[in-house]
Formats: structure tokens, sequence, C-alpha cells
């Protein structure tokens, strides 16, 4: 497999007044195409901030971050977005849809942003994204109508509309009961299988390790430890 993420040294230190909080201590982590990686670790460890850098939603303070290949640690936040827009899908613990729009408009709601894109064709690819997840019957609901699974699998559809190289998924189950939550691991599950996706959940749920390829522990801003899963649970397996 092909690297797709490699960071090194990366340090993100906010500043509360005149105090200084080190969220990161110097991250180095290499992540290959069509990984499944979860990054684990308790509140507080830096986990979400790593994300935040991974995902360009934020820079470092210090260290180096290669997408592809091209540091992208020192880009201007239009560069960012531009990057966010174009490679990268996100899945969010509280949904984040928006309640006044539906099912359809939430999920094409980033191809919006793309003026060369063509909406109607981007409404076709969704009602197929929304039929492969088994919800295509609620595209005119809107998000007040549908349970959480549903609202976790309209967000997942909406990550994937403008087919990102990586999707990150921040606490994915983490609103939702135990079943519910196994469905949501399934879908991404098979994704990673079917379609390839880079996929990288944050998570402070050690069972959902079971199901990535790689487990990445982080605590007080420094990698604990990283582990290539052995035997890793397939779609197929994951409990119904």
């Amino acid at each position: 497999m092909n690297e797709i993420i490699r960071t090194e040294n990366l340090t993100k230190t906010y500043r509360l007044g005149e105090t200084g909080v080190k969220a990161l201590r110097g991250v180095s982590i290499n992540i290959s195409k069509g990984e499944l990686v979860s990054i684990i670790g308790p509140s507080g460890s830096g986990k979400s901030t790593l994300m935040h850098l991974l995902g360009c939603l934020d820079t470092p303070t210090s260290g180096k971050y290669f997408l592809e290949g091209e540091d992208v640690s020192k880009l201007n936040d239009i560069q960012l977005a531009n990057i966010r827009n174009k490679k990268i899908g996100f899945v969010f613990q509280m949904f984040n849809l928006l309640p006044h729009l539906t099912v359809l408009d939430n999920i094409i709601l980033p191809v919006v942003y793309n003026a060369k894109s063509n909406l109607r064709e981007a409404e076709r690819k969704a009602m197929k994204l929304l039929e492969s997840v088994g919800i295509e019957k609620r595209a005119k609901h809107l998000p007040a109508q549908l349970s959480g699974g549903e609202r976790q699998r309209v967000a997942i559809v909406r990550a994937l509309i403008n087919d990102p190289l990586i999707v990150f998924a921040d606490e994915p189950t983490g609103n939702l009961d135990s079943k519910t939550g196994l469905e949501i691991i399934k879908i991404l599950k098979e994704l990673n299988e079917e379609k390839g996706v880079t996929e990288i959940i944050v998570t402070h749920d050690p069972s959902i390790t079971q199901f990535t390829h790689k487990i990445i522990h982080i605590r007080d801003g420094f990698i604990e430890k990283e582990i290539e899963n052995g035997h890793v649970a397939n779609a197929e397996e994951i409990k119904k």
C-alpha cells in the first residue's frame, strides 16, 4: 500500500491567556492508502486535536504533515478548505446535520460549494449511496424525523458525496446504543473493504479497535504505542 499520511514531530499548543496548553507533543505516524485506522485514548489525550490536524481543520504549532506527499502543515485557511472539500470527508459524533434541510439536501451540501459540480448528478449519486446504507426512503425527511442511527448513516453518505481519499470519523458511535453502533461500524468497514476508502476512526471505545488494521494509542499528547492488528474482523463477522 502507498503512503497517504505522514507526520513528523507534530506539536500543538493552545494559548489560554498567557498559559500554553500542550495538546500534542511530537507525534509521528504513517498511514497507508486503504488502511482502516483507530486512534484511541482517554479524554484529553490529544486524539481529537490530532484528527483536527490530519483533517486540515487546524494547523500544527510545529512539525510537518504530508498528505499524499504534499506538506500541508503550512498552508493557509483557503488552501486547507480546498483540500477538505476535495479530499476529506468527516463523520461527527453529533451528526452535524442542518435541521431545516432534508436528508438529500444535507448530503449534497458539500457539492454546492464546488462551482463545477452537477447538482442533478449529485442527487442521483446521493440516492445510490442512501440505498447502499438502507435509508433511501428517508431522502425527503428532515433530520428530526430520523433515529440516531439513521442520522449517522446520512452523515456517512454526506462524507462520501465528493469521493474523498480519506474519511475521518470522530466518535461515530458515541451517541448510539451498542446495536446501532455496531451497524455503523459495519457500514464503515464495508466502505473500506469494497471501495478502498482510507478511514481513521477516533474513539475512546476499545471494542472498535478489533475492526481496524492499525491501532494508534495516544496519551498526554504522545503516541504511547502502535499496533498492527493480527486478525481484523471483516464486515460479515460484525454482529448484527
